[in-house]
């Protein structure tokens, strides 16, 4: 390899080879580019975005997320919307608890305050969330558990079996830990966001689409990427003096010969074995589409409670547990989502839309058939089955705190790593952490590069 970098086919010779089309690596080959380093991002996809994933339906008022949604303002990824002329909408409500039709506000301080407030202090050694719960909360009520465990298997995306308790204090205590009544949409889509950093990338950078990355070989000061069209045969090898890895969690877990999985000669032994310290969580994400905004219709508020928020977000005691509504639009369309755990056992039943209409029948208190004829519409990507993500997002089983910072670290000034496994305190598992995680890896390299 001996560091040249060879032109790849149709491009200019790059100095770094960004492996994914992701917010995290569009970040990063944003500020390179910026920089005037010559970056070739490829992407095994037909689109930029990775888990930003927006459906332009002409016959639907809205776009349709199918996987990141709500955008923190102010933050690194409504920076990027703004700057390119994009927008975001403010829709605000507390979360609501519903069974058979009649809604209660969920006192999340009341139900997990002494949850929360014993977080401050992890054990040590660390423990498994249901463990830690078992032990530290033995008189802890029936809903108040079942409420800590929805938390934590639905915002987390995570195995309450498995995640760590540590991990989860860092995480609430973090910047990034944060909820709120308060939620932000991007405006016209989330994908303005990576379309946004793409369009920064000339005149240095370049996205190179349906590119399969299959093996990096590597040296210090030099790579070879071994690549194929997707779908296709292989293409000629790409050379640069370093590489950076943006690759979702469950794709680098992915064995060796699995579609999408990337092998490194030779291979880097701490990297594996901080990616076998973290873990890929699982969710189920359903849209459904139905004739009449039926939740506005049979949901019963409380009579001194305001239950006319343009967007309503409600949770249960159900398969598919919690459901919000479109804003700023009052359309007849509703997502449901499940996290962790229920999530992977839905779909692993073979039907998670039917696991979604069933839930939704009982929270609202009306017969399933009832929801089935006035649905004239699904949308969903299943992540966990998609090659290229394998996957939700990721979390921090017991005894791997450090795994995300190990993940991160660059390799022999050679091999970078990016994405949202390994960003810290409480920012994996969204766009921010990525697009941070991108940025930081982008400062790496550039002070290889002005350094020689």
């Amino acid at each position: 390899m001996g560091g040249r970098a060879e032109r790849d086919p149709g491009g200019d010779a790059p100095e770094v080879v960004v492996i994914g089309a992701g917010v995290a690596g569009l970040a990063a080959a944003r500020d390179l580019a910026a920089e005037g380093v010559p970056v070739l991002v490829l992407e095994a996809r037909g689109r930029v975005g990775g888990r930003v994933h927006t459906l332009h339906d002409p016959a639907l008022p809205l776009p349709v997320e199918l996987g990141a949604e709500f955008i923190d303002v102010p933050g690194p990824a409504w920076e990027a919307m703004r700057a390119a002329g994009g927008a975001a909408y403010r829709s605000a409500g507390g979360m609501w608890e519903v069974r058979g039709g009649r809604a209660a506000a969920v006192d999340w301080d009341g139900t997990l305050g002494p949850v929360m407030e014993r977080l401050a202090s992890p054990p040590d050694p660390d423990l498994p969330f249901r463990a830690w719960l078992d032990r530290d909360f033995p008189g802890l009520d029936g809903h108040a558990r079942a409420q800590a465990l929805r938390y934590v298997e639905g915002f987390h995306a995570a195995d309450a079996d498995r995640v760590s308790v540590r991990w989860l204090a860092e995480t609430a205590q973090g910047e990034g830990g944060g909820g709120g009544e308060v939620r932000w949409h991007p405006l016209g889509g989330f994908d303005r966001v990576p379309l946004a950093l793409r369009a920064g990338l000339a005149p240095h950078g370049r996205v190179r689409l349906g590119v399969t990355v299959t093996e990096v070989r590597w040296e210090r000061g030099g790579v070879e990427v071994r690549c194929r069209a997707t779908g296709g045969g292989e293409l000629d090898p790409v050379r640069a003096r370093r590489v950076l890895v943006t690759l979702p969690l469950g794709v680098l877990q992915a064995p060796d010969g699995a579609e999408g999985a990337v092998r490194f000669v030779p291979e880097v032994a701490d990297r594996r074995e901080a990616m076998g310290r973290l873990a890929m969580g699982h969710v189920l994400k359903v849209t459904l589409h139905l004739r009449s905004a039926l939740w506005e219709e049979v949901l019963r508020f409380p009579e001194d409670a305001d239950g006319t928020e343009e967007h309503k977000m409600f949770m249960g005691a159900e398969a598919v547990p919690t459901w919000w509504t479109p804003s700023p639009v009052c359309a007849p369309s509703i997502v449901g989502w499940a996290g962790g755990a229920g999530a992977r056992r839905a779909l692993e039943g073979g039907d998670p839309v039917g696991a979604a209409v069933g839930s939704l029948a009982r929270m609202l208190g009306v017969e399933r058939r009832r929801v089935e004829a006035e649905l004239e519409g699904v949308h969903r990507h299943d992540w966990d089955a998609d090659p290229f993500a394998r996957g939700a997002y990721s979390y921090v089983p017991a005894g791997g705190l450090e795994a995300q910072r190990a993940l991160g670290a660059p390799v022999e000034d050679t091999l970078f790593w990016a994405g949202e496994a390994t960003a810290t305190g409480g920012w994996n598992g969204t766009v921010d952490g990525a697009m941070t995680s991108g940025r930081r890896a982008a400062r790496e390299i550039l002070e290889r590069v002005r350094g020689g």
